[in-house]
């Protein structure tokens, strides 16, 4: 699945990944391959993505919004990590 990580001020990332791991406000979710969609708030703590070339990548969070639907992924987030 595409997976993109977006700030106000730039794109951090766009790699394809095996599987992402986030904090939201009901607790922490994995999104893998074929993930249902959904919509979701990010909450404080550490994104912990796992990208099928470069490894496993870890991203902080101060809030923000994560969408899946057709198989990608955009994570926006309040400010850069």
């Amino acid at each position: 699945m595409l997976v993109k990580v977006i700030t106000p001020e730039k794109e951090l990332c766009a790699e394809k990944a095996k599987s992402i791991s986030v904090p939201t406000l009901a607790g922490r979710i994995t999104v893998l391959p074929k993930h249902t969609e959904l919509l979701s708030v990010i909450s404080s703590g550490e994104i912990k993505i796992e990208f099928e070339e470069s490894g496993i990548k870890k991203f902080k969070s101060e809030g923000g919004v994560i969408e899946v639907y057709k198989n990608e992924v955009n994570i926006l987030l309040k400010k850069g990590a």
